[in-house]
């Protein structure tokens, strides 16, 4: 950025900046003071005959975004209108009128929602009516619940009656905090960089922070930032190794010495190999944000682009971010999705990995577009780049809490800085790769964001307005989730089997409030979500993780400031099927299901009068069993023997075998090898060249549309028709390895194909999905079976039952 403030190219100050450092934006309606902060969208332009449908999307385009634009420019005319709809929702919610006219109402609401759902009918407008009568229909279920539902009927009764009662409320008030944050998502265009003179545009230090990752892994990644579009002179990498300290290689023990020392010289080796810097420090305190922080101390870019060591970038990573910094000094950071290229343990154990949106989607290309449109898009970690000298403000990246990102952008946002959000997948990761991983993954986000909530709630701080503080409590609030979900799922057998009442109601109740509150539930899910999160796959990720997130989420309650950093485990091995230790959890719960069920029946025969409250408590706990049954065929981890990810393509290949030479297309390509297609005539003339492990020389187009070799060894043909070969030096070779990231990883268009597509499945038939594909799981059968002794002998220590004698082997 030139001194004087004043950016070049594409780039132009927002609205009444006068090029100063005080040009920023002050509040959620300046972002839609111009058009070009948008993203662009097919809609806004029509050129073709008048009242056809295309011409009538366009109207109705042009005709929301203007009174959207319109009320958000008056946000006193806005803050009133809230407070009409506040009032007329509290209004209608206490009118005491005719139950059948209340559920007449509430029919006719769930219709329309429903029409407007099956139209797919994207108008703004819409969008906020369905999510107002949503509104009313929950809150009018709660005041249903509070003035004529909980009733006294004994101590015991009435807890079990409170305890769903807080579960419920929890959820309303997530629920109300989620539509919040999504009345309005940002789609933010991207700053062109074309123009700037390289001298102008900030220098960028690239953070690979390590700790006990692999080594090729970490070297992907740097190979990669190397290769930015983004002039050499403003650019330096620096790997920040946790593992090879001081600290470390002095260790008691000398195998973790000599561990830490031989990682270290590696590392020292690769850097001066790729004109990278390694960095490292005397002790390992504070985890990644203390790695961070003593990197950030002999280190001096304008900007810092820090990236976890298994997330690979694109070419046009900083061409697409650093532009917003120029644009708007007073932005602080830019943050980016996190996309992975590997199936997370759910999408694998369940066999739905690109058959459905992937678990973060949601939040990536949903949720965090809401959050920046109220400037509070936060760090997530990685693919992000923070100006330096707002770190250096408040002294670098916090770590107060184990949710060090979090913290951070709450920090600066306190500060009066704003945030972006480019909704554009540029990095791919590599996910946790077992239930274990994922569990203490999710242990560690829980007592993070629970940390935050405690310790640097939002609205403590007088600096943040005041839709930051909603939009921050919103992402906070969520990971208490353990607490309700758990009650929900155990909730059916507080009556079966101990006949408590936790939930009084009549059956016409049932109908008029009970049932229109669970499909509002669903339908809103489904309206808002549906894209990038099918119906119930939450209530699977939960249910799967609140029994181990839950005791996590008490601790940090009890000693907010006890937790510590663990590192998710990365590269696990996963050549074999094998059971986590911790579905012994679920087999507990299906045993206590099962048993609920048995009680149940005998219970249907025996009292007749019970037969409503039984239907519904039966119908409610095999509902939950479903999510068990799941629970347990995730925990049951599928082998998975592909070192490398494979991406789609369709490009030329040119094969030399020996003296002959033929042309293919390529199936798909990983860094290790590949799998092409050719003609039926030339496969008879290659097959008789060739066996398993013939060597041969192939010719691949770069990314830049020149022509590179790589040798390799054929490994066999597949279906006919599908030649496949292993790369030769592929982690060997440096240069022969930059070719090979750049190819797969470099573009992110490679990776659309990947990436889901298709019109989202309705509620039920996702449930349907889901529980056919956990039954169909041969490893959930090897699950009850491996775990069985487990669960017996857990049984016997519980009922203090001596274990049985040993056989002896002679």
């Amino acid at each position: 950025m030139s001194r004087t403030g004043i950016a070049r190219g594409d780039i132009r100050p927002t609205g009444d900046c006068d090029g100063t450092s005080d040009c920023f934006y002050r509040r959620p309606a300046d972002f839609l003071r111009k058009q070009t902060d948008y993203a662009d969208d097919p809609r806004e332009s029509y050129n073709g005959p008048p009242f056809t449908k295309e011409w009538l999307n366009h109207k109705l385009f042009i005709w929301d975004r203007n009174i959207v634009h319109f009320l958000y420019r008056r946000e006193n005319m806005m803050y009133m209108m809230m407070i009409g709809v506040v009032f007329l929702t509290i209004s209608f919610m206490t009118v005491h009128y005719n139950i059948f006219s209340h559920a007449s109402f509430a029919y006719l609401t769930l219709g329309l929602m429903f029409y407007f759902m099956i139209t797919k009918n994207e108008s703004q407008l819409v969008d906020m009516y369905i999510k107002l009568s949503a509104i009313y229909m929950v809150y009018r279920y709660l005041y249903w619940r509070i003035t004529e539902s909980i009733s006294y009927e004994g101590f015991l009764d009435f807890m079990g009656t409170m305890l769903i009662f807080f579960s419920e409320t929890y959820s309303t008030l997530l629920f109300s905090l989620g539509l919040f944050t999504s009345i309005m998502i940002l789609s933010r265009r991207i700053v062109n960089l074309q123009g700037v003179p390289k001298e102008e545009l900030p220098t960028v230090d690239v953070f690979v922070p390590s700790y006990n990752e692999p080594y090729q892994m970490v070297a992907d990644t740097v190979i990669a930032a190397k290769m930015f579009e983004y002039p050499p002179e403003s650019l330096a990498v620096h790997v920040l190794d946790d593992g090879g300290t001081d600290q470390k290689c002095n260790d008691d023990n000398p195998n973790k010495a000599k561990e830490a020392k031989d990682r270290r010289q590696m590392f020292l080796e690769f850097a001066e190999r790729t004109g990278s810097d390694y960095l490292t420090r005397a002790k390992n305190l504070h985890a990644k944000a203390g790695n961070m922080n003593s990197a950030l101390k002999v280190t001096n870019g304008d900007l810092v682009l820090i990236l976890d060591c298994d997330h690979i970038p694109t070419r046009d990573f900083l061409q697409n971010t650093v532009g917003w910094f120029m644009k708007v000094p007073k932005i602080f950071l830019v943050q980016t999705p996190h996309a992975f290229y590997n199936p997370d343990p759910v999408e694998k154990n369940l066999n739905i990995f690109g058959e459905a949106p992937a678990e973060n989607d949601m939040f990536y290309k949903y949720i965090q577009r809401g959050h920046d449109f109220w400037d509070s898009s936060f760090f997530c970690g990685s693919a992000a780049i923070i100006r330096r000298k707002y770190l250096t403000i408040i002294g670098g990246i916090a770590g107060d809490t184990i949710t060090e990102d979090a913290e951070t952008a709450l920090t600066l946002h306190a500060a009066g800085l704003k945030s972006a959000y480019i909704a554009i997948p540029m990095v791919r990761g590599l996910q946790a790769e077992s239930f274990d991983g994922l569990v203490l993954q999710r242990i560690r986000w829980t007592q993070g964001m629970i940390q935050i909530f405690i310790l640097k709630n939002a609205w403590k701080y007088g600096g943040l307005s005041w839709f930051q503080k909603m939009s921050y409590t919103s992402a906070s609030f969520f990971w208490f989730f353990p607490f309700a979900r758990m009650l929900f799922l155990t909730a059916p057998l507080f009556y079966i089997l101990f006949g408590l009442e936790v939930y009084v109601a009549e059956d016409i109740e049932l109908v008029a409030y009970t049932m229109p509150h669970l499909m509002v539930a669903i339908f809103i899910s489904q309206f808002i979500y549906g894209n990038v999160r099918w119906g119930y796959f939450s209530d699977v990720y939960e249910s799967s993780l609140a029994i181990f997130t839950l005791p996590a989420a008490i601790e940090v309650m009890m000693n907010p400031t006890d937790p510590e950093f663990e590192v998710t485990p990365k590269g696990e091995d996963s050549s074999k099927d094998r059971v986590s230790n911790l579905a012994i959890q679920f087999v507990w719960f299906s045993s206590l299901f099962l048993f609920g069920f048995i009680v149940g029946i005998y219970k249907w025969f025996m009292y007749p009068e019970l037969h409503g409250a039984l239907s519904m408590t039966m119908a409610w706990l095999t509902f939950n069993s479903v999510f068990v049954v799941t629970s347990l065929a995730i925990a049951s981890e599928r082998k998975q023997l592909r070192e490398y990810v494979r991406v789609p393509s369709n490009e030329r290949i040119i094969v030399k075998i020996d003296t002959e030479t033929f042309v293919g297309t390529i199936i798909d390509i990983s860094l290790s090898g590949l799998a092409a297609r050719f003609s039926d005539s030339v496969v008879e003339q290659m097959k008789p060249l060739l066996h398993s492990g013939k060597e041969i020389k192939i010719l691949i187009y770069d990314n830049d549309g020149r022509l590179f070799a790589i040798y390799g060894n054929f490994l066999r043909f597949l279906f006919g028709s599908k030649f496949t070969m292993r790369f030769k030096n592929a982690e060997t070779d440096l240069e022969l390895r930059k070719k090979l990231v750049a190819l797969v990883f470099g573009e992110k268009t490679r990776w659309h194909e990947m990436d889901y597509q298709e019109d989202p499945r309705s509620p039920f038939s996702s449930l349907w999905l889901l529980f056919s594909n956990a039954a169909k799981s041969a490893s959930i059968r090897m699950a009850y079976k491996m775990t069985f002794w487990d669960f017996v002998g857990e049984v016997r220590v519980w009922l203090k039952i001596d274990p049985p004698p040993q056989k002896d082997d002679d």
